[in-house]
């Protein structure tokens, strides 16, 4: 749960840092930030109680483990019951070839970015996981040639 605190631009330089390396030294972010070690520390700290930091991680290049391949799966569902929805969702994040799942709007009803082999790998994917589900009416994939991604979030 988040609680909701006041936040000033230090905290949001604070973040981008994290968000950019969440292994900075302390010591480095609060250099960049103008505040002591321990004011930096206490911040970060009210940061991660608050929900507002939510986690840390190491970011993997893939294909250094042999998957050197990205695609989108749209699909679209017979029906939209919320339970099937979540069921679904759940199952099909925990694919290892699944990257991120999402409930969309449109002509599809969900989005499933992967990360395979190959295009047999992508195949038997589609066909082994997927489409043997009866209430999935329709999969479309789309080769992903390239991926940019933002991961700090700046304030709107």
């Amino acid at each position: 749960m988040i609680n909701t605190i006041q936040l000033d631009q230090t905290d949001f330089a604070i973040m981008e840092i994290l968000q950019n390396n969440a292994l900075r030294p302390n010591k480095q972010i609060a250099a960049e930030v103008n505040l002591s070690a321990s004011a930096c520390h206490e911040r970060i700290k009210r940061l991660k109680d608050s929900g507002i930091l939510q986690s840390s991680h190491a970011v993997a290049d893939p294909k250094a483990y042999g998957v050197g391949f990205e695609a989108m799966f749209f699909i679209q569902l017979d029906r939209h019951e919320a339970l099937l929805v979540e069921e679904f969702m759940q199952e099909v994040v925990e694919l290892p070839e699944v990257k991120s799942v999402a409930l969309i709007s449109g002509a599809y009803d969900i989005v499933a970015h992967l990360r395979v082999r190959d295009i047999d790998h992508l195949k038997s994917l589609a066909f082994e996981k997927f489409t043997k589900r009866a209430y999935i009416t329709k999969i479309e994939s789309s080769i992903i040639y390239d991926f940019k991604e933002n991961r700090v979030q700046k304030p709107l």
